[in-house]
Parts: C-alpha cells; structure tokens; sequence
C-alpha cells in the first residue's frame, strides 16, 4: 500500500509591534520624547549625555528661547536619529522586517508543502478516462467512459453479473470501474481510480483481472497514464502479485495478473491507481 508524506506546516511569526513615529502637533512632542526613551535608554543616555553641553551651549546662544529650546529639540532629535541606528539595534529595523510577517503568507505557502490532493474528477481538462483491459487477443481492450457517467460514479453491489458490471472480459469475468480513495473504497471525489472485480477460472486457466493500464484522456489529446499502484488484491492460484507494477509502465503490451476469487467468492480481486494530476496538481 503506497502513502503520501505530507511536509509539516510552518508556523507563523510573531509580530513585533511598531514603535511609534513621532506626528506633527503637540502629541508630537511627547511621542517622539518616549520614543528615545522606549527605545534605547543606554544608547541615548550615552549619546545625549555627550552631546548635553553642546546642546545647552546652542541654546543659551540663542536667547529666543523658543527657538533656542527647539535647537536643543533638534538636537535631540539628532541623538534619536541616532536611536534610529539603534533601531538597527532591532527594535524599529526588525519590527520593520517583521512586517515581513505579513510577508509569511509566504512562509505559510512554504514550498516545501505538497499541494492537498484533489478529486480525479476535477482535474482540468480532462475529458474521459479509458480502462485497459486484456483478454487474449492482440492486444487490450478500450473501456472508455465519461468523467461523470454512471460507471465511475457508482459502486456496483455484489455479486457482479452479466446484468451488473462495467467491463466484462471473458465469461466469468466482470468488473466494476469507479473513483476511490487509497484503500479502493469507492469515494465520489476520490483521488484515485480503482477496478474490482471476479473472475471463477483456477489453475490451469490464466489468472483474471489483466489490466495494462488506466489512461487519463485530456480535451487537448494528451494521455496519462497512472503514477503509481495505490493498493491491490491478488487472491488464488493462478494470481501473480509481483505483475501490480505492470499497470503503470506505460505498455499496453503488459499487463496484470490478479488472480481468482472462485473460493472466496466474498472477496474483489482489485488494483488501485494514483494520478500525478490529482495527487500533485500544478
């Protein structure tokens, strides 16, 4: 049985909050005084205190003192120029980067994360899809149905008969075609594709469910076909497990054997296909 790893989310940054910058007005003056305070008290002390006696030798010089006492508000505002550096010291400069959180939506879309698989139904562009079945014969044959037709969307009950199947191979040989999830449970808006099924020949008939390959037919003309064996069920005498592979090899010339289920008539033979498409959209 195959299984997706999913990468751990990365969790989301805390965000530092902004020092205020200082507004013109009255406000003004007190904020941008309890910003040099909030935000370097050593480094400012240290720059004011240097700088005190210039400060004071400007504004005794000028006598007017509004404008003198401003002189000394500018040069304070110098020393929170400075504290600006000190912002360097992180608390402006990285709250500033922090709002790089608001940039961790990319963190939250890390790339490293695989996409959240999606329903085979609602893969763009697809148009049909076509189960390669082999009994004798040259080469397989085409079950073709519609992406949203009744063979795909509906599990057939058992037992599976001439009156109930969606493929039939040889006599004793029907197959039921639909959407499932890994395990090949039907599942309407599964991400994978699963063919199940009976057939009542032991050894020394040949083994039963003989499928070469599941093709995803696209509105542009292009195919794919599966990515990898999700599951499977091999029971009987006849049946040959290590043939699972052989379903996505891209040969329509290969293909599985999956065995019988006349003594365990309770029991699907089954293989169960995952798509590049639905697993990993782009």
């Amino acid at each position: 049985m195959a299984y997706i790893r999913w990468s751990p989310h990365a969790l989301p940054l805390l965000a530092l909050p902004l020092l205020a910058s200082g507004c013109s007005g009255d406000d003004g003056d007190s904020r941008g005084d309890d910003t040099v305070t909030a935000s370097a008290t050593a480094t400012t002390t240290a720059s004011t205190s240097s700088s005190t006696t210039d400060s004071t030798t400007d504004s005794s010089s000028g006598s007017d003192g509004s404008s003198g006492g401003s002189s000394t508000t500018g040069d304070t505002t110098g020393d929170t120029s400075t504290t600006g550096d000190t912002s360097t010291t992180g608390d402006t400069s990285t709250t500033g980067d922090t709002s790089t959180t608001g940039v961790e939506t990319t963190t939250g879309g890390t790339t490293g994360v695989e996409p959240e698989p999606i329903p085979v139904h609602e893969i763009p562009g697809l148009k049909s899809i076509t189960f390669w079945e082999r009994s004798g014969g040259d080469a397989p044959t085409a079950y073709t149905f519609e992406v949203l037709g009744p063979e795909l969307t509906v599990a057939l009950p058992d037992p599976l008969t001439d009156q109930s199947h969606d493929i039939k191979g040889v006599s004793t040989e029907f197959y039921d075609v639909y959407y499932s999830d890994i395990d090949g449970v039907f599942d309407l808006n599964g991400s994978y594709l699963t063919i199940a099924g009976a057939f009542g020949h032991t050894l020394p008939a040949g083994g039963g469910l003989n499928l070469a390959e599941i093709s995803l037919n696209y509105a542009d003309d292009s195919v794919e076909y599966g990515s990898y064996v999700a599951s499977f069920v091999a029971l009987g005498d006849n049946a040959a497990p290590d043939s699972a592979p052989k379903s996505i090899d891209g040969d329509l010339q290969t293909h599985t054997t999956m065995g019988n289920n006349a003594l365990e008539p309770d029991k699907r033979l089954r293989v169960t296909l995952g798509f590049e498409s639905s697993l990993m959209p782009q």
